[in-house]
């Protein structure tokens, strides 16, 4: 498995390493499990370009608009709010 990275390209594509598994994922958001935690990925427009989690890769293009890492998602993270 690769080590976390994130590199994002004028807000409109976005690679991302040490992913573990997409969650869930939506054209507004896309959720996933890294080897640092959950993050979610928000945005308009969100396509999941490529997904390899042999190599624990996934790129994402459209509009993004903020990331977000949530240490519990028991302990009130955005996670929590998403699965009520």
């Amino acid at each position: 498995m690769s080590k976390h990275r994130i590199k994002l390209d004028d807000r409109e594509l976005m690679e991302v390493s040490g992913v573990l598994e997409v969650i869930n994922f939506s054209e507004e958001q896309v959720s996933l499990d890294t080897e640092l935690g959950p993050l979610l990925i928000l945005g308009e427009d969100l396509n999941i370009q490529q997904l390899n989690l042999d190599n624990g890769e996934l790129v994402v293009d459209g509009y993004i608009s903020g990331l977000d890492y949530s240490q519990d998602s028991n302990n009130g993270g955005v996670f929590s709010n998403l699965f009520k």
